[in-house]
């Protein structure tokens, strides 16, 4: 691609919106002696934020393409910041407390509308699009359905008018968790990454794995559990960390799809494990109600569920590999030495904690003091100039996952005002309460056969705020707690990311493996086979979240503890009857 001054100018325009798109939550969140608040609303934010996610997909995409469609994406974008600029000043007038379908209120709409969609495709894909096309299209059609699913009737131009400036749909609570406190964890995980905690981890998981049957098994769980845990996205945590972990499983002898699916599942795994949980977790909150931190406790006890079944995994696996070849030292992978200096890169999750322990309005000043403290710790490890360094490196990809998230819950958003338009969340609410009456046994595999085909074109976010919308209130309605009704959805959800026909954290961790997709999904799955069980019991068991009376917690947990431990025990102790040969590093037994 040509540098000529146009496409510099796009390079330079395209830098200043990402750059837009990660101060903004920032500075909404810091909010430096209530200047912000006093002179903006929340609805001026979220137009201007959603405004620059808008441009700078826009003008990447254009950076790219031909000159015929990169001049077309060019328009589109200063469609996208005028419209932006609009809004900001609308919600700021007393015009924004009367929504009308005026001539100027109906072309912004349309055109925020076009624009979203149009930067939803490039960033998120087709399903999205589909998504919200089909959802707008529900929503308006639903006035001529027969009962119980028909709608009020609306004129199209009150119904496009509702969508964007009626406080739901495009602009709605969707965008608001995403924009003000999602995305600040996101440049939470990237200056860390930047401060070097990523590598301290990966040594720290090495050492931690060191000694033990199926060692690079072990570290790529630690490492991209523990990192899982900063990023919060199980696709670009295999993308970041599963070029060295995957590498480290194959030089060990493990097989290509089995190398592939235990990095895929392993990264899926850090958006269900606290502190700081994925995207989804944030959507929780906001949607039931239940404080965050609420949330990640009682998340605490079925990740460790889920760790410790993932290491005896590990152990076995290990073993059986191990007992079909001599492996050469040399070939594993090398656990370099741990250093004192590593332990300043636990300063971030501490400043998360204690600022978490203000209130569940803190979360977002949290994910604030844990950049602020992990940019404080890579300075004084790296230096100013080494930390700039390294922050330049991760700030395009870090910018774009801000922006695609950004774009991700404004689309999700219509979902919501479709649905509070239409009264379809009650229609179907009420349907599930109807099977339900007869076996929650069977609600609940409906619900999560439902957030395992929206997984097929979805991110976890977009499954979980569509599920919990619609059928959640149902579950809890027969009797099930709303933390075990939410943290179900969450976790299936969650299990979409390796479940075909799509699993993104699959088929991203295929492209490093160079397994085919569908052998790695089903290798993900076979390793994380406890996934797709463990909901089930958190429902039946609420004492596993922390959320039954305490003796029925304490029988629970005792229970689940004795459980594991003679699992560790037999699976530790007992040799395997029959240890596989193994013909090479590609023909490892599953």
């Amino acid at each position: 691609m040509k540098h000529t001054p146009a496409r510099q100018a796009l390079t330079a325009a395209s830098a200043v919106a990402g750059v837009l798109v990660a101060v903004l939550p920032v500075l909404w969140t810091l909010d430096p002696g209530r200047s912000l608040s006093i002179r903006f609303v929340g609805e001026q934010f979220l137009s201007l934020l959603l405004a620059c996610a808008v441009v700078f997909v826009l003008l990447e995409a254009a950076r790219r393409a031909r000159p015929v469609a990169a001049a077309a994406l060019v328009v589109g974008s200063l469609v996208a910041a005028a419209a932006g600029a609009w809004l900001v000043v609308h919600f700021g007038s007393d015009a924004a407390l009367f929504v009308r379908p005026t001539p100027a209120i109906l072309a912004v709409s349309l055109a925020v509308m076009l624009t979203v969609t149009i930067a939803l495709g490039l960033s998120s894909g087709s399903a999205m699009v589909v998504l919200v096309v089909a959802t707008l299209s529900t929503g308006y059609l639903a006035q001529y359905f027969g009962a119980p699913f028909d709608a009020a009737p609306v004129s199209a131009a009150r119904y496009v008018t509702y969508m964007v400036v009626g406080g739901d749909a495009f602009l709605g609570q969707a965008l608001a968790v995403i924009g003000g406190t999602v995305t600040v964890f996101i440049l939470f995980g990237a200056m860390f990454e930047a401060s070097g905690g990523a590598a301290a981890l990966d040594v720290l998981a090495l050492r931690l794995a060191r000694g033990g049957s199926g060692v690079a098994i072990k570290a790529t769980i630690i490492s991209s559990a523990l990192f899982g845990t900063v990023s919060g996205s199980a696709t670009s945590n295999v993308l970041t960390s599963g070029s060295v972990t995957i590498g480290g499983m194959r030089r060990m002898g493990v097989p290509a799809p089995q190398a592939g699916g235990i990095e895929a599942l392993s990264s899926t795994l850090g958006q269900l494990t606290p502190p700081v949980m994925g995207a989804a977790a944030f959507l929780m909150a906001d949607i039931s109600g239940i404080p965050y931190g609420t949330i990640a406790l009682s998340a605490a006890i079925p990740a460790a569920i889920c760790y410790v079944i993932m290491l005896l995994h590990a152990g076995r696996y290990g073993r059986r590999i191990e007992a079909g070849r001599a492996l050469d030292p040399s070939g594993l992978p090398p656990a370099p030495p741990l250093r004192w200096s590593m332990l300043w890169h636990l300063a971030p999750f501490a400043a998360i904690t204690v600022t978490m322990t203000a209130g569940d309005r803190a979360t977002a000043m949290a994910g604030v003091m844990g950049a602020a403290t992990a940019a404080g710790v890579g300075i004084l490890l790296a230096g100013p100039s080494g930390f700039a360094e390294r922050l330049l490196a991760v700030g395009p990809r870090t910018a774009r996952a801000m922006a695609v998230l950004v774009l991700a819950g404004s689309g999700l958003g219509v979902v919501v005002g479709a649905l509070n338009l239409t009264g379809l969340d009650v229609s179907l609410a009420l349907g599930l309460i109807h099977v339900g009456e007869k076996s929650l046994l069977v609600s609940l595999v409906l619900t999560a056969l439902a957030a395992l085909v929206l997984g097929a074109g979805l991110s976890t976010s977009g499954v979980y705020i569509v599920v919990a919308t619609l059928l959640v209130p149902g579950l809890v309605k027969l009797g099930v707690e709303p933390i075990a009704a939410h943290m179900f959805v969450l976790y299936f959800g969650v299990v979409s990311m390796i479940t075909p026909p799509v699993a993104f954290a699959a088929l991203a961790a295929s492209g490093i493996s160079g397994a085919k997709f569908s052998e790695t999904a089903f290798a993900a799955m076979r390793f994380g086979w406890f996934l797709y069980v463990l909901p089930f019991l958190l429902v039946f068991f609420p004492g596993l979240l922390l959320a039954a009376p305490l003796a029925e917690t304490i029988v629970t947990l005792s229970t689940a503890t004795a459980v594991l431990a003679i699992a560790w025990w037999l699976l530790t102790r007992k040799p395997l009857a029959r240890p596989a040969v193994v013909h090479g590093a590609g023909a490892a037994p599953d």
